[in-house]
């Protein structure tokens, strides 16, 4: 909508879009999503007949996806006792942000063992996840 970079293109694309609503037969059904919603055109929410909203998860949401991400146990951080305070600072976060930042330490984790030892240890660093979610947050603008 009022993006301060757009010259003019951000109204054409939505012009484009609400023109091509207009050619939909009356029996489709159209699914969107938006992790921005204050972005979105007026004129483009009004098209839709629902909007459901999905809340961001909770302390519990993350632990299950956190234990779902881990495989049931398949890795394993390097400071257990520090887990949960890297999960109340990802508070605010998405679950995808949240696990892609974890799949982004296993990553990290593993790659740094490469060369180091014969035997590759499943284990997460909690610094990593925990900077990597700082810069989520930072990207994000939520701190």
């Amino acid at each position: 909508r009022d993006y301060n970079q757009d010259h003019g293109e951000m109204k054409r694309v939505v012009n484009t879009i609400l023109q091509l609503f207009d050619y939909l037969p009356q029996d489709s059904i159209v699914i969107a999503a938006t992790n921005q919603k204050e972005m979105v055109d007026e004129a483009l929410l009004r098209r839709f007949d629902l909007s459901i909203e999905f809340a961001l998860p909770d302390t519990e949401k993350i632990k299950e996806l956190v234990k779902l991400t881990l495989k049931n146990g398949q890795f394993k951080f390097d400071k257990p006792n520090s887990v949960n305070l890297i999960i109340k600072f990802a508070l605010g976060l998405s679950y995808y942000s949240i696990q892609k930042t974890l799949v982004t330490a296993i990553k990290r984790s593993l790659f740094d063992q490469v060369g180091k030892a014969e035997n590759i240890k499943s284990t997460i660093s909690t610094s990593v996840w925990r900077e990597l979610i700082e810069e989520e947050k930072s990207a994000l603008g939520k701190h």
